[in-house]
């Protein structure tokens, strides 16, 4: 049974319409780890609250901060990966199971987006994040956040659902179209990484946007001297057929994920890896991906998102990488941080 499953089990009501009652728990309950039970009262009769922390206060989930078209200088962008692959969805922390860094639990999740909520941040759509990052007009809430999930992962889709919709948030699907082709065709070296066409067009509209990550290959590690698809020039191999090979996995994938996903945001880029050949330091070879690769991008995306090693440059953005082995305290410092440092600026 999934955490927000066993919330409502524990509430006695459900999901669609409104979020949790309040429970007698304090407004900064979402802080506690202790692990402990604590008693409430729910509709007038004693309770007991499972270990993991419910919001005291009432909201509709389907309640947003008023609209404004005051441009803010800058949007907070989560990024995120895996739910509960390797750990239990009730775990205070996943990364440290073992499960790997990117694993959050359903748990973590929730909290943090409890947290969120309780700031008064409101998710935005990727549509309104590209007006935005384009210096176009766009009605955005006071505190406007932008949540993404990479790689197209069948596994955060249903525990994560549950938990943005109790919250009324959106989150924007970066998908991978080899990925996604693959397991419509049954093809799956990436099981539990990899949602079909038919499962990525089945989700909520009202909750998830679509947007390009990768193509057919560009989320392979393609050779172990350059390893990362898209900024290795590989040896032996000419300018030019780098960039055509480059060039068509994105060409290509942009063009599938449009025909798959009329809907979805193809002016968006989040690159694989990071790896956007934007430092010395970045697995690349020579000088000619360094230069190519990023005025490639740039003519082909608005929005270009690497969650390290930003250049300045126009149009690229930073978000922050969640990871499982993160405690509450360490996500609120750390986006914290970021906000108050101008990593979000746009």
């Amino acid at each position: 049974m999934g955490l927000i499953k066993k919330i409502e089990a524990v509430a006695g009501i459900a999901l669609g319409g409104l979020a949790l009652v309040a429970i007698g728990v304090t407004a900064k309950s979402f802080m506690h780890r202790n692990g402990v039970h604590h008693a409430g009262t729910i509709a007038g009769r004693s309770a007991t609250v499972p270990a993991f922390d419910v919001p005291a206060w009432d909201y509709p989930a389907s309640s947003k901060a008023a609209m404004s078209v005051v441009h803010p200088r800058e949007i907070p962008v989560l990024a995120y990966h895996q739910l509960d692959n390797g750990c239990a969805a009730t775990a205070l922390m996943c990364g440290r199971s073992g499960a790997g860094a990117e694993v959050l639990s359903e748990h973590q999740f929730y909290d943090q987006m409890s947290y969120l909520h309780s700031q008064g941040y409101s998710s935005i759509t990727d549509s309104q994040y590209v007006r935005w990052a384009t210096h176009q007009p766009v009605a955005l809430p006071a505190k406007p956040i932008l949540l993404t999930v990479d790689d197209g992962i069948d596994k955060f889709y249903a525990p994560g659902t549950a938990v943005l919709r109790h919250f009324g948030y959106n989150m924007v699907a970066m998908v991978v179209t080899g990925f996604a082709a693959g397991s419509q065709a049954g093809v799956r070296p990436y099981a539990g990484w990899d949602a079909s066409w038919a499962q990525l067009r089945a989700l909520d509209p009202a909750i998830w946007g679509i947007a390009f990550h990768a193509g057919a290959k560009g989320h392979l590690i393609s050779n172990r001297a350059c390893p990362y698809f898209y900024p290795c020039q590989l040896a032996g191999e000419s300018a030019a057929a780098y960039q055509a090979r480059v060039s068509a996995d994105v060409i290509n994938g942009r063009a599938l994920l449009k025909q798959e996903i009329p809907s979805a945001d193809t002016r968006i880029w989040t690159v694989p890896w990071n790896d956007l050949a934007q430092t010395p330091n970045q697995p690349q070879s020579g000088a000619d991906p360094k230069i190519w690769l990023r005025k490639f991008a740039h003519r082909q995306f608005p929005v270009i998102f690497v969650d390290a090693f930003v250049s300045g440059a126009s149009g690229e953005h930073y978000r922050y990488e969640v990871h499982g082995d993160q405690t509450l305290a360490y996500f609120i410092h750390e986006l914290t941080r970021n906000a108050r440092g101008g990593a979000f600026n746009g």
